[in-house]
């Protein structure tokens, strides 16, 4: 019956409750890890119930913070749902008995606080009001070594992670930018890996941000750049990373402690391996000048010239067609007018061939700044 009054709201239902046994809910918060009206009433926003509820069991801060057998107690679920009311309601609470840091303190069973859940949902209010309270829960990880800007990222809050940044870490932003979680990744790293291009270049602009990180297995944002399938976003991204001065890393083995290649040990292999990797940068060099020309000089000088004069009376030599034309038009646009027409919407093509050409040239051999670029280490993992 408690449960269906704390989904409804009905709070005739709970007094009825108290009433038949004033005991009833002291009771259900000794029983330990167990599921409670309160836990259901702050995770569906029955504030008045929550309110009411606290009033008439007298239950301890400890016994508030108590985990259900999810692992969450009253205030996680509040937080990640966004209950903005119940949260401050738990929260003074706690700070009128001197117990408020043991309320926003508790961790559930991933390790997360209060405030680690509010930020994996996105409630900017909510990690407004817990930051009031205790601002401290930001310095805690997770059991992943995940801080509360590694979750932003993971689950894709940007505003969230820019809320967290700009208005409210304050000096513990420079350690935080750049501390990795348990495989060494930090949150640059999270966002080249998921291609969040409008993280990586907010995270880029910040002053304290080391780019060049890397985590346990020795590669950096921009080698993560590397291992998964090319889009459109890995342009932007690879840009905002090489702008703040991100490199390749020099030691790292290769992206193949993200995505497994077959390696080849052999010396004969790998040399091949280069000079197939030198030749193919070559035909794209020579590929992109020869579309590049040849473009270039069609539209300069088309086959057969352009008119050189104003015309509204010349014939072709085995035609009586009149043809009316003026300088610079292409001839054989004049005269194959239906072919040229089709073959003019083609030329466009070009371009994205060259801008493809182009990018998959720095890609192969991408340069750190205006060093010389390095040798492909993609070289020595060809099957």
């Amino acid at each position: 019956m408690l449960f269906a009054a704390a989904r409804s709201g009905n709070l005739q239902a709970l007094h009825d409750a108290v009433r038949g046994d004033a005991e009833v809910l002291l009771k259900l918060h000794s029983r330990g890890s167990v599921d409670t009206p309160l836990h259901l009433a702050s995770m569906i926003g029955q504030v008045d119930f929550v309110r009411e509820y606290m009033r008439l069991s007298s239950i301890s801060v400890h016994q508030l913070s108590q985990l259900n057998q999810d692992g969450y107690s009253p205030l996680h679920l509040a937080s990640a749902n966004g209950h903005l009311q119940i949260v401050t309601f738990l929260l003074e609470f706690g700070r009128q008995r001197s117990a408020v840091e043991e309320l926003c303190m508790k961790t559930d069973l991933d390790g997360k606080t209060a405030l680690h859940s509010a930020v994996v949902g996105g409630k900017i209010d909510v990690i407004d009001v817990l930051f009031v309270h205790c601002p401290q829960a930001a310095n805690l990880v997770t059991l992943l070594q995940e801080t509360v800007l590694h979750l932003a990222v993971k689950h894709h809050q940007h505003q969230g992670l820019q809320f967290l940044i700009d208005h409210k870490l304050g000096l513990s932003v420079a350690s935080l930018l750049n501390l990795g979680d348990r495989e060494g990744n930090t949150i640059l790293h999270l966002a080249t890996s998921n291609k969040q291009l409008q993280t990586v270049e907010y995270l880029a602009k910040q002053p304290n941000l080391n780019v060049n990180a890397e985590n346990l297995y020795g590669l950096r944002a921009l080698d993560i750049t590397f291992a998964y399938a090319f889009n459109s976003k890995d342009v932007y991204i690879e840009e905002a990373i090489r702008l703040a001065g991100g490199c390749r890393s020099q030691t790292t083995t290769t992206t193949s402690q993200i995505r497994p290649y077959t390696r080849n040990t052999s010396i004969k292999s790998t040399n091949l391996a280069n000079e197939w990797w030198k030749e193919l940068r070559s035909g794209i060099i020579v590929m992109a000048s020869v579309f590049t020309t040849v473009t270039f000089q069609v539209a300069l000088t088309p086959p057969g010239g352009v008119w050189q004069d104003w015309g509204s009376n010349t014939t072709t030599s085995n035609s009586s067609v009149v043809l009316a034309h003026q300088p610079g038009v292409p001839i054989l646009y004049d005269l194959y007018r239906e072919q040229f027409n089709k073959l003019l919407p083609l030329a466009p093509d070009f371009s994205p061939l060259l801008v493809y050409l182009r990018l998959q040239q720095y890609r192969l051999f991408p340069t750190c700044g205006p060093e010389t670029p390095s040798t492909p280490e993609y070289a020595k993992f060809i099957k």
